[in-house]
């Protein structure tokens, strides 16, 4: 596909076999993904780094995304989800119309903020000074379906993106050094548990033949530069995930009444009819594991509406084979392009159903009908895969085992006109409501700011369900 001069020719990958090689090859990121990640994570990070040095990282870091360490902070997920369902509740007993994905991204980073560093954003009381920051900044990405060269090299763009970064560094700057730099080895400091941080920390010190506890360790300059810009593309790369996905769990139940009654009753077999599940989880956070149905909606759903996917940058010596044809297909200055999201949806591999919500294909007992692991990737698959794929799998159990069965939730795209003035970043470019507004045949089709986002940021109401107990 050649799209020059508005970018770089396409090699579009839409074969599972193919995908695969391609992920699993050592082309680079493809250049264009800097512009999106740095101005909101720099580019010494997972998103951008490249061979040895991304490779000592990710051993860094990965530590933090260990199964049992996240398991062990199941009881701060379900305190934060707690909150966002009391948000729930107000918007609820007031009967108003909000965008959910505004509020959901509020829990997202709430928990990797505490998760990953024991810092608290309190985004779910507070306006957060990073939050506004982020958000300011995704203001000024570019529409990349636009074709206006002044919107595309708007020439202030730099100077706004330079000043967001500059005082987001300076904020998650701080919070490492509160938690690093004036350590002691007192022992409220030994007793404290140790966050994916202290892990990463504990890491990065045993790769340079050291041996140290993170709980009274420091940090030196380049664990703080490099810690600062992959902190910043986990807040996110994390919390874009999480929280259009569980907007999307909310719109395709809202629409499937069949689906929503399984995955209720699936709920109220596990935890019990009419008792909150919260504190079940915090005093079993292995219970989650019981819960199939909820694990195939969410699947269903990242396999409906991916949010992210991967490109490479091509070279001379690095040809794809044409599966169809066996042509050898050059790469040469091209962007390589695995749309993880079309893939998804091809009837080749996934059916005639394939644009159907329907989470029963995931359960147990229907495994043998599922096409190839390599045509399902919604955290991409290889050495560079998500590295937060199973936090943002966590959260999403316990969020919708904290609220669908609490809650009626809707989107309410007819209402849209009345939020023009509520001062998001939806509201601040009408360019999102002009031309076709359906994509797959739906209203909250995903936009491209920096990852997909659920148009409008899902304008919605919510109902509190009758005759429910807590406790």
């Amino acid at each position: 596909m050649d799209t020059y001069p508005v970018n770089q020719p396409m090699l579009v990958i839409m074969d599972p076999d193919t995908a695969r090689e391609v992920a699993n090859s050592n082309l680079k990121k493809h250049w264009n993904l800097k512009k999106f990640v740095e101005p909101l994570a720099g580019t010494e990070n997972l998103l951008l780094l490249e061979g040895a040095v991304w490779k000592k990282w990710r051993n860094v870091f990965n530590p933090s995304f260990s199964p049992t360490q996240l398991m062990s902070q199941v009881p701060t997920i379900v305190d934060y989800v707690t909150q966002f369902v009391a948000i729930l509740d107000e918007r609820a007993s007031k009967n108003e119309l909000f965008r959910m994905e505004e509020e959901a991204t509020k829990v997202t980073i709430d928990v990797i903020g505490k998760v990953v560093c024991d810092h608290e954003f309190k985004t779910l009381t507070t306006d957060n000074e990073f939050v506004q920051l982020l958000r300011s900044s995704l203001t000024w990405m570019p529409d990349s379906q636009s074709f206006d060269p002044f919107h595309r090299h708007h020439p202030l763009r730099p100077l706004f993106w330079k000043y967001y970064k500059y005082r987001m560094d300076n904020y998650i700057g701080k919070v490492l050094d509160e938690r690093f730099t004036f350590q002691n080895a007192s022992k409220e400091n030994r007793k404290r548990q140790k966050t994916g941080i202290d892990l990463a920390l504990e890491e990065y010190f045993k790769e340079s033949g050291q041996t140290v506890d993170a709980r009274t360790a420091t940090m030196d300059s380049e664990f703080r530069r490099y810690a600062i810009d992959n902190l910043q593309s986990l807040l996110f790369a994390g919390h874009d995930t999480t929280a259009s996905t569980i907007c999307y769990c909310y719109h395709e139940l809202g629409k499937h009444p069949a689906e929503l009654q399984k995955l209720r009753r699936e709920l109220d077999d596990v935890f019990g009819v009419g008792v909150d599940a919260g504190e079940q989880i915090k005093h079993d956070p292995y219970i989650i594991n019981k819960c199939d149905y909820t694990s195939a909606v969410i699947k269903e759903i990242l396999r409906m509406w991916a949010p992210a996917s991967t490109v490479r940058e091509g070279r001379k010596d690095y040809f794809i084979k044409d599966p169809v044809t066996e042509e050898m297909l050059p790469t040469d200055k091209m962007l390589v392009w695995i749309p993880a999201i079309s893939i998804h949806r091809d009837a080749r591999y996934w059916g005639e159903d394939a644009h159907i919500f329907r989470p029963e294909r995931w359960l147990p007992e229907n495994a043998d009908e599922l096409p190839s692991a390599e045509a399902y990737r919604p955290f991409e698959r290889g050495p560079r895969n998500c590295i937060g794929q199973e936090l943002a799998n966590i959260e999403l159990k316990i969020l919708l085992a904290m609220t669908i069965r609490e809650f009626d939730i809707r989107s309410a795209f007819d209402e849209l006109d009345t939020l023009d003035t509520d001062g998001s970043l939806w509201a601040a470019d009408q360019s999102f409501k002009k031309g076709v507004q359906k994509c797959f045949d739906d209203e909250m089709y995903q936009i491209l700011l920096a990852a997909g986002k659920p148009r409008q940021g899902m304008p919605a109401r919510v109902k509190r369900r009758r005759g429910l107990m807590h406790g």
